[in-house]
């Protein structure tokens, strides 16, 4: 069994790396053919998958998750970003995301299900820009302080993130993300959390400021047997023409089983172009 699991999760890897091995190799046969887009506007539509963009902005998720045992989740995430520039290449920034949960454990049960205000997340880093490479890092805490226990991880948890991205061309970004989260404490009997995330986040730019994006995603949970997690995802965004909104929506569907059968969310963010200037 677990030559089993191991040869799927290789064979998954090497899908995902011939994919973006064609994807990359397509860039020379239609570089003449690259859309015409303000950076500005490129840059906020990448912003949605590639953390080494600072931009100030705030944004609106509606996230929802359905999973095997016919239980639902929905979640509406209040977010915002303040950044500023030290330098023509650094930018700082401090973000907080605040959630707003509905949980109902069974759709042919009577029960009403629980909502209320989840875990605040409080974080800050700082981002460098040279030339067609970024990169960028951070720390970020996760607090427990949700308003019903439901809704709650119960945990106490520090993330140490860090990115690079590159722009293959105007119309092609990808990025490499990987961050570490480690629970400082924990309640109710919660086992601690350790755990190291790695994504791979690819942003396509077409004419018009729409774009589509891929991003696949791994998990290693070393509070359980060093086991491996894996998801998938794609999405497609437009910024409008006349306002700097960028409304974004995105499917998301794990590859390595578990209680979780598919999750889909629609995000609309508001740059502060006046207060931010992207490079």
């Amino acid at each position: 069994m677990a030559a089993n699991n191991l040869r799927s999760v290789l064979w998954e890897s090497f899908e995902w790396f011939l994919f973006f091995t064609l994807l990359l190799s397509t860039r020379g046969s239609v570089a003449a053919a690259e859309p015409s887009i303000n950076p500005t506007k490129a840059d906020q539509l990448k912003q949605l998958n590639d953390q080494t963009i600072i931009a100030t902005h705030v944004s609106l998720d509606s996230e929802w998750e359905h999973f095997k045992d016919g239980a639902e989740k929905a979640t509406w995430t209040l977010a915002g970003l303040w950044g500023w520039p030290v330098s023509d290449s650094q930018d700082w920034g401090i973000r907080f995301r605040l959630p707003f949960n509905y949980y109902r454990t069974d759709q042919a049960s009577d029960d009403n299900g629980i909502g209320g205000v989840g875990d605040l997340e409080i974080g800050v880093g700082t981002a460098f820009r040279l030339t067609t490479w970024r990169t960028a890092g951070g720390i970020e805490l996760h607090t427990d302080t949700a308003s019903d226990s439901i809704l709650a991880e119960k945990v106490w948890r520090l993330k140490a993130g860090w990115g690079v991205a590159h722009d293959f061309s105007k119309w092609l970004s990808a990025s490499f993300n990987a961050d570490y989260n480690h629970s400082v404490a924990e309640r109710d009997d919660v086992r601690p959390q350790r755990y190291l995330e790695l994504s791979l986040p690819t942003t396509l730019i077409f004419p018009q400021a729409w774009s589509i994006n891929a991003r696949y995603k791994t998990a290693i949970d070393f509070e359980n047997g060093d086991r491996w997690n894996h998801r998938v995802g794609v999405g497609v965004a437009k910024r409008l023409s006349k306002i700097p909104i960028v409304i974004s929506a995105t499917v998301e569907k794990p590859l390595s089983g578990g209680a979780k059968r598919f999750q889909a969310s629609i995000g609309i963010v508001y740059y502060f172009q006046r207060y931010h200037s992207l490079k």
